[in-house]
């Protein structure tokens, strides 16, 4: 009697949680819809008028060219752009100009996934409304939690390690580009254990779940996360920085070449790449990394190069093959799809788990009794 007792309050606070989560779940797919059909309609209606085109110039040597050079091109415009805006010191300048810099290259990337799209099905946009959620939940986050934590940890770090060290270890004879490639090599080292870390321990899964449950791939949505899942990267990340003490004008040059090979990573554009796919995380062998088949999944870590998948036996690009674009959590078809559902998802990871076995046990159960 004692227990039963007892677990009325529990039961009554699970059911209370429970209406609230629905309630707010509702409530978000509701505002996604009505932001959707009312503010990015008119965008999309915009974009699918190249589709025509995109038909056209199917099979021609036009298209050939698009495929092979848009990837350098938007390279090299990186670092033209990232040296030149940084030539007088991280000023309000670079900071506009930065900004400036990704709002045309969405501009020129959204066009160009209609124009060649890997995958016909991805230029549905069910999901833009709630990546934007997400992006700005996440630029929320960044700037006033994790930013603040980065930063006192770079400073920490740097009191601690003598900027000398730092200094006599940096190559600043090199050239600037090599300069920048050897920091984002460095950089994404700690990133690709802590992206496998994030795979291979299921405490660390619940929250970059978030990232891979979208079913489409697109140039925005490399930046679909949860909020808490930077904050120990933020950790990760500064102390290399710290220690290396890189001249400012490489860290900012190296950051934004990050952004835009992040874009890439993600983008519909159905690119020819060539050894591109053997040096950067590429679109191509992103899209292995998303697909719902866990042995594919379980792959190409890199978040900006992919060498050290090939140096740590965790890359797959097989030949004469090309990923599904079906792609997502493949054993949690009932995973959140709305911003609220998504932000709350890692903290009712069980339940989804749990309700996500339900239907084959159900299958089982059923099987059995008719043997």
């Amino acid at each position: 009697m004692k227990d039963t007792n007892n677990s009325q309050p529990k039961r009554k606070m699970a059911s209370f949680f429970t209406a609230l989560y629905k309630l707010l779940d509702s409530a978000s797919e509701r505002i996604e819809n009505f932001c959707r059909d009312y503010f990015l309609k008119p965008f999309s209606w915009l974009f699918s008028r190249v589709d025509p085109l995109s038909y056209t110039i199917e099979g021609t040597v036009f298209k050939k060219i698009l495929q092979v050079s848009i990837y350098p091109i938007f390279m090299a415009a990186t670092f033209v752009i990232g040296f030149k805006l940084v030539e007088d010191g991280f000023t309000v300048r670079t900071f506009f100009g930065n900004i400036v810099m990704f709002l045309i290259f969405g501009a020129i990337f959204a066009p160009l996934e209609r124009l060649i799209p890997f995958s016909r099905k991805w230029l549905k946009d069910d999901e833009t409304t709630t990546d934007i959620m997400l992006f700005f939940g996440g630029k929320f986050w960044g700037d006033y939690i994790s930013g603040p934590l980065k930063l006192a940890t770079i400073s920490i770090a740097v009191q601690e390690i003598s900027p000398e060290i730092g200094q006599s270890i940096w190559p600043t004879s090199l050239h600037l580009v090599v300069q920048v490639l050897i920091l984002l090599s460095v950089k994404d080292f700690f990133r690709y254990w802590y992206h496998r870390w994030m795979h291979e321990s299921e405490f660390m899964w619940r929250w970059h779940s978030v990232h891979h449950s979208s079913t489409r791939l697109y140039w925005f949505n490399g930046t679909r996360s949860h909020p808490l899942e930077g904050l120990i990267s933020s950790f990760l990340w500064a102390i290399p920085l710290a220690f290396v003490q890189a001249p400012v004008e490489i860290v900012f040059v190296t950051g934004l070449l990050g952004r835009t090979i992040g874009r890439f990573q993600h983008t519909n554009m159905d690119l020819i790449l060539g050894p591109f796919d053997y040096i950067f995380s590429s679109p191509k062998n992103h899209r292995y990394h998303h697909s719902k088949n866990i042995e594919e999944g379980n792959s190409n870590y890199g978040g900006d190069v992919i060498f050290w998948d090939i140096l740590f036996g965790t890359f797959y690009l097989p030949k004469g093959k090309q990923p599904s674009d079906e792609i997502g959590i493949g054993d949690l078809p009932n995973f959140p799809k709305t911003f609220v559902g998504l932000m709350l998802a890692p903290f009712n990871y069980g339940n989804i788990k749990k309700k996500a076995r339900q239907p084959v046990e159900e299958e089982k159960v059923v099987a059995g009794s008719t043997v």
